[in-house]
């Protein structure tokens, strides 16, 4: 079996930055492989009143703030910014830190809209969000590779653009969904795909589409979801409290490791996870210590 990677998102909805970056610290120093950034203006639950981090300047930040650990977006939302905007931002995180960045990028879905319109930034309807995904993918992937870009469809014209900065290696481009259409997206244009969520027989299904469409091409497969982890089952039921445990993987490294694992078998090669409190002084230690060897 290749290598698993194991990584985490990171404590963005706050109004603590210090609490945000020691985490990330923390994370390259206890031996995890990546940490990641979610693409909110403000979290989907708790209202646009809650606290929370913007994304690639976040991501600038914990590039300057790291040496070793793999940094990336899960994700970019494509119809946030121009993708000549989002392909510029991902090329100079990556000069912040050459061969450790991935822009995954996705479409949002219609629990976005307020967050667009609050911003005046406008909306991709869902007939045009596949399409504008795809657009978008092409754009930052075009742009990353480090030639003039030339680029004209329905969502974006652009005409003989020259990238700045080129890294080499450039960052990784990983696209996040699972509708077909997304998944056919991924395969045939992006280095990596995430599926978040859902079952590992879904996921199995899922990255055997991203494959069957990538043919000899490398395209990464990645899992991710939410995970409540400590140092043993009833003392992880204790931290997950009294939410409903749809959609959680909940218990100690055993348990973790074993449902992960499933995913790893059905074809994942790198695994994220979003964890209630990783500041917690255990959390990302177990994952890294004790749950990332069994998956290896």
């Amino acid at each position: 079996m290749n290598e698993v990677l194991v990584g985490a998102t990171l404590p963005q909805f706050t109004d603590d930055p210090d609490r945000f970056i020691e985490v990330a610290r923390r994370a390259e120093e206890c031996g995890l492989d990546s940490i990641w950034v979610f693409d909110h203006i403000w979290p989907l639950t708790g209202g646009r009143e809650r606290p929370v981090i913007e994304c690639f300047t976040a991501l600038a930040w914990i590039a300057a703030e790291t040496t070793t650990i793999r940094i990336g977006t899960l994700v970019a939302r494509s119809s946030l910014r121009h993708p000549a905007l989002l392909a510029k931002e991902a090329a100079t995180v990556a000069a912040i830190a050459p061969g450790r960045v991935t822009i995954a990028i996705g479409s949002g879905d219609e629990a976005s809209r307020p967050e667009n319109e609050a911003y005046g930034i406008p909306y991709v309807e869902a007939e045009d969000r596949i399409g504008q995904l795809a657009s978008t993918v092409r754009v930052v992937h075009g742009y990353l590779g480090g030639s003039s870009l030339d680029h004209h469809d329905d969502f974006a014209s652009i005409s003989g653009l020259p990238p700045s900065p080129v890294v080499d290696p450039p960052a990784r481009v990983w696209v996040g969904g699972r509708s077909d259409d997304v998944l056919e997206v991924a395969g045939t244009v992006a280095d990596g795909w995430n599926g978040w969520a859902g079952t590992p027989r879904r996921f199995a299904q899922d990255a055997a589409t991203v494959a069957g469409y990538a043919g000899d091409r490398p395209v990464e497969l990645s899992w991710g979801g939410l995970v409540t982890l400590a140092r043993s089952d009833d003392a992880a039921r204790e931290r997950f409290g009294d939410r409903s445990a749809k959609g959680w993987i909940v218990g100690g490294p055993g348990t973790v490791a074993g449902a992960l694992g499933r995913f790893v078998e059905a074809g994942a090669r790198h695994v994220i996870v979003t964890v209630p409190d990783p500041s917690l002084p255990d959390v990302f230690e177990t994952l890294a210590g004790e749950v990332a060897p069994a998956l290896a």
